[in-house]
């Protein structure tokens, strides 16, 4: 309800001159309006803006003034009247006005004269006759000076008698709702319960009444029937309300990959969708790098991580989401709360990520919640820029993530996507006049580029960024030295003395260029120690080659310089200084205890066989034997010859 401030003049703690009591007004923080009126303009206030006691003050004043009783104060109503909100309450001293105004008149007028008197002076809102009906009924047997706690709508109160419903009807209805689709009509549910109640003999009343009931309905039952557990969970999560003014430039990157809807000839005459990988700070919404890949891997992530380390510094926590590209050992390998990959290789030894190596944090997004990640909003702000440009016409087949390309399809060279999504992402950083928080009409570069400004940079070396390039994996050490993974062994003579204490000593990480299995791997121990570098990979010549020969020749030296190298570091002593040693032992000592016996060693072979009998030896001599060997007809087999 409007007051005008001259009205309230004198009433409690007001002062009686407007301008003391403008400056009152003032003073206690209640706002003050100008409303036109003849003459020029005045100054006005809301009712329930005022002070309870000068509310109280008004309300007898003007009670006094229309000839009525106020009667008495009901304690627990006005209570009641003082915690419902300002609106409410200005509305319903307002239509408390309006009751004192009929009371007042309902000597003199009556009827049409008294809904026209009514009009004529608050207005044609919420004064029709049926409206003014409704304020007599509500103030019937009330005292004037409780009209306003009488008059407050009670939204929590039940309208009328409801209609009757049979609750196996009403249960019939909700049921309808959860087992058909979300955007199923209301009506059509209500005449299946209709015609189903006309056979059961359920009680069932209209549409209209069946509506209010189901508006009447808490927002979470509603959505509960319309959409299912999950959903409504989802939808009635109140997000977070984060203040990005207290992060400074870096200190929170966020990840994210999405496929684009043209496409992309990569140059093997292949169509193929691009997937942009981005990082954006979350401080400034400024997109720090991307890059264009056929599928969302870890090698181009982890590519893009070192390209913005290396142009920005090292940031201190990358978010990301739980994808294999992203949680995977080459971007998050030995974090400490990484999402996949727990096991991997012999227990304790870990593959090494870029972020690893980098000191940088990372933080997984919780699941279902991946639109939380800055970078999600700003592919949401970038899709419809990138994917519908001019330049992409004709190179579209549908935004499914299964779409495929049919031959009215032409993709367009990948030269032509990698410069058109760059000029976008440049206009993106430096547009002007942004409105997100800490921006202040700044681009979101400038932005950027003065939080960078007021921080200390840290600029990765260059074994960082080669260590962070490289893809790891668990292997063992042979008693040569060597370690094989899948179909490549490295090692040779240069680093056998630092990778042989590691045989029968479990696995080691094995570091190699992606790129590049020919070019000389890393190795580090299970806490990420190096153990050794520049370990050349081995190439096996052909079978019976010259270059083979020459290789192992090679081997051989670097074997026999390698011993001598060590023999010449061992210290020995000389032959005399040896005898003088052991003569310092003193004599034998004779009372010394006999040797033990010697002990049978023990035998490994097959079980032993029992001896044989030698065989009787023969009474006839060779000379007899040579005798009867020249007689013929004999026969020397009667003999056992």
């Amino acid at each position: 309800m409007i007051v005008p401030v001259r009205n309230l003049l004198g009433l409690g703690e007001i002062p009686n001159d407007r301008t003391a009591a403008s400056r009152w007004l003032n003073r206690q923080d209640i706002p003050i309006q100008l409303a036109r009126c003849n003459g020029g303009k005045r100054e006005i206030v809301r009712l329930s803006d005022l002070p309870d006691e000068v509310q109280r003050a008004y309300t007898e004043r003007e009670i006094a003034r229309a000839g009525l009783e106020p009667g008495e104060w009901d304690a627990e109503a006005q209570e009641h009247f003082l915690d419902a909100t300002p609106t409410m309450r200005s509305a319903a001293l307002r239509r408390a006005e309006i009751a004192r105004f009929m009371v007042a008149r309902l000597e003199h007028l009556h009827g049409g004269k008294l809904v026209a008197a009514v009009r004529a002076k608050f207005g044609a809102e919420g004064t029709s006759a049926a409206s003014l009906r409704r304020i007599r009924k509500q103030t019937e047997g009330v005292a004037p000076i409780n009209y306003a706690p009488a008059l407050l709508h009670d939204y929590a109160r039940e309208g009328g008698k409801r209609a009757a419903m049979s609750e196996e009807a009403w249960a019939f209805f909700m049921t309808t709702l959860r087992d058909a689709g979300p955007q199923f009509p209301l009506r059509q549910a209500w005449r299946d319960v209709r015609d189903v109640s006309r056979k059961l003999g359920w009680a069932c009343p209209s549409f209209t009444t069946v509506f209010r009931r189901w508006s009447a309905l808490d927002p979470a039952q509603k959505l509960v029937a319309r959409h299912g557990h999950e959903a409504a969970a989802k939808a009635l999560s109140m997000p977070i309300m984060r203040d990005k003014t207290t992060l400074g430039a870096l200190q929170l990157v966020s990840l994210d990959g999405r496929t684009l809807d043209f496409w992309v000839d990569f140059g093997d005459g292949k169509a193929a969708r691009p997937v942009m990988i981005a990082l954006v700070d979350v401080a400034t919404n400024f997109v720090l790098g991307y890059e264009l890949a056929k599928t969302e891997n870890a090698v181009a992530t982890s590519r893009v991580i070192r390209h913005v380390s290396r142009d920005f510094g090292i940031f201190d926590r990358l978010y990301t989401d739980n994808g294999s590209a992203f949680s995977g050992h080459l971007v998050a390998g030995g974090n400490v709360h990484k999402w996949r990959g727990k096991r991997n290789g012999a227990p304790g030894v870990k593959p090494l990520g870029v972020c690893q190596h980098l000191g940088i944090e990372v933080t997984f997004a919780i699941p279902k919640n991946a639109q939380a990640k800055i970078a999600e909003r700003t592919f949401a702000t970038l899709s419809r820029v990138i994917d519908d440009r001019p330049e992409f016409a004709g190179a579209h087949a549908g935004h499914a993530p299964g779409a495929s390309p049919n031959a009215s399809v032409r993709p367009v060279p990948l030269a032509t996507a990698e410069a058109v999504i760059a000029r976008e992402i440049a206009r993106h950083n430096r547009e002007a006049g942004r409105a997100s928080q800490g921006a202040r009409g700044r681009s979101y570069e400038a932005h950027f580029r003065a939080l960078l400004a007021e921080r200390t940079l840290r600029k990765p070396s260059k074994e960082q960024l080669y260590y962070a390039g490289l893809i790891y994996s668990a292997a063992a050490v042979d008693r040569f030295g060597r370690i094989t993974i899948e179909t490549w062994t490295y090692g040779g003579p240069a680093t056998q003395a630092q990778l042989l204490p590691w045989h029968g000593k479990g696995r080691v990480l094995i570091g190699r260029d992606p790129d590049d299995f020919e070019a000389p791997a890393v190795a580090f121990d299970e806490a990420g120690r190096l153990i050794c570098k520049g370990i050349e990979p081995v190439k096996p010549g052909v079978y019976n080659s010259v270059e083979g020969a020459s290789a192992s020749a090679k081997n051989r030296k670097a074997a026999r310089v390698a011993v001598t190298q060590a023999e010449t570091a061992n210290r020995y002593l000389e032959t005399d200084e040896m005898a003088a040693a052991l003569a310092a032992l003193g004599p034998v000592d004779e009372a010394a205890p006999p040797a033990a016996a010697k002990v049978v060693g023990a035998r490994f072979g097959g079980p032993l066989q029992p001896k044989r009998k030698a065989a009787p030896k023969s009474a006839l001599t060779p000379e007899y034997l040579e005798i009867v060997d020249r007689a013929n007809g004999v026969n020397l087999s009667r003999y056992g010859v």
